[in-house]
């Protein structure tokens, strides 16, 4: 079940990352560099310079990147998500980019006149090609990933490696010439204006030069640190376990013939639009509540069971999601003001242990009672595919509503404020299950 949450984080990362400056396309390298990273940079540039070179100079390129996302709290993994870049490219600009992740897959195929988007199995939209493969490394259709722009600097044929990584620094060293495993090899280190920062393993016997691997530290860059738990950390470790310049490529890599069912939508903001229009009702509105038993954050024994007859709260969420941060409070506050009226709220942990979360909630002051869903049993149960999620259930043990996410304190407040005080009232929120309705998952019964 986590993996569900670590693919949104991820996707949350990629679409927040659009906005920044990033890796800086090659016509900015002109970029006056400070007095004090003129050495520095002398430095590195002579270190990357046999790397860069291949790049230019080649014509065509293969390269597999294993990457894997990582939430921290405190040095703590707390999420983690492992994706697999295939990129394929020939002068002047084919190109095939492939991103795996989980059961998802996200295709950009450019045959040199029109790049088509494959939005996994919902269809694809066409644009024009680049006039080169350098401008994919700044400027991609869609978001592919979390932060995929080195990743294209360092596998796309004929780019300009140093102009499109070391633009706007505030810092860059050679941190050390240390064998990489048993490879010789450099290790090359950058901080960006933006605050992202990064490191570089590159492989430096001759005949043998290649990326080996890059950790992206974006903590800096995903808001201000009021914003995030204390001690929160992202980053992105990129691992090349396939890396060849002057490859041979098949001109099939390239082409792209939708199938007849296929959906072609005009762009992706149409897409969007398409799916906004079409919203997905919760499969358990108006079903009976999956039962579960399970343990408090203090190790208590809670069984669903026991609070048929009051209006409950379930409330899904995880430390490292920043949304459920923000939506929490307003749970306890509005749901805090009904207790004498039978309203009880939980706040339904995912996948995380109990030393993880009790100096969060400490931190956080806040007294909901928490309940522990370590391995996503229950969440699965609930079908909560993104938190937050936050489930009501009417005295008669039926799910009224369900909210996934958070558009603002107020908005929520007043909203989740309204829906209690009808199921207080005893009234009924979710239509009747027709016959066609689906099935509920089923009953989560975690140990």
């Amino acid at each position: 079940m986590k993996k569900t949450f670590r693919r949104i984080g991820a996707l949350f990362a990629s679409v927040a990352m659009m906005a920044l400056p990033g890796v800086a396309r090659a016509q900015d390298a002109n970029v006056p560099v400070q007095p004090e990273l003129a050495v520095e940079r002398d430095a590195v540039e002579a270190a990357l310079r046999p790397l860069a070179d291949l790049i230019k100079a080649g014509t065509t390129s293969r390269a597999t990147v294993e990457c894997t996302s990582r939430g921290m709290i405190l040095g703590q993994v707390t999420s983690s998500e492992k994706s697999l870049y295939q990129v394929a490219s020939k002068l002047p600009n084919q190109y095939r980019l492939q991103l795996k992740a989980d059961a998802e897959t996200l295709q950009l195929i450019s045959n040199g006149k029109q790049v088509s988007v494959l939005l996994a199995d919902q269809g694809y939209f066409q644009i024009p090609s680049p006039q080169s493969l350098q401008e994919v490394v700044g400027a991609l259709p869609v978001p592919l990933g979390p932060y995929p722009e080195p990743i294209m600097a360092l596998t796309l044929a004929g780019v300009d490696l140093i102009g499109s990584l070391l633009a706007d620094l505030q810092s860059l060293e050679v941190v050390n010439r240390e064998p990489y495993g048993d490879e010789p090899a450099v290790l090359l280190r950058g901080l960006q204006a933006d605050g992202v920062g990064w490191s570089l393993w590159v492989a430096t016997d001759p005949g043998k030069v290649r990326p080996l691997r890059m950790k992206i530290n974006l903590t800096a860059a995903l808001g201000a640190a009021d914003q995030l738990p204390e001690g929160f950390a992202y980053e992105i470790d990129l691992k090349f376990s396939g890396w060849r310049m002057g490859a041979e490529v098949d001109e099939s890599l390239f082409a792209y013939q939708p199938p007849a069912e296929a959906r072609k939508f005009e762009s992706l903001e149409d897409y969007f639009k398409s799916m906004s229009a079409q919203p997905q009702q919760h499969p358990l509105l108006g079903q009976a509540a999956p039962q579960f038993t399970t343990a408090g954050v203090d190790g208590t024994k809670f069984d669903l069971a026991s609070q048929r007859g009051k209006v409950v709260v379930l409330d899904f969420w995880a430390t490292w999601c920043g949304p459920c941060v923000e939506a929490m409070p307003v749970i306890s506050e509005v749901a805090g003001e009904m207790a004498e009226q039978g309203v009880v709220v939980f706040a339904v942990n995912v996948g995380e242990r109990a030393e993880e979360i009790k100096p969060f909630l400490s931190r956080l002051q806040i007294g909901l009672p928490v309940l522990m869903d370590p391995d996503g049993k229950i969440s699965d149960a609930y079908a909560a595919t993104a938190i937050p999620q936050t489930v009501l259930i009417g005295k008669d043990g039926r799910v009224e509503a369900v909210h996934v996410g958070i558009a603002g304190p107020e908005p929520f407040r007043a909203k989740l404020s309204e829906q209690l005080k009808a199921l207080v009232a005893g009234e009924k929120l979710a239509p009747a299950p027709t016959q066609s309705s689906p099935a509920p998952p089923t009953p989560a019964q975690p140990e």
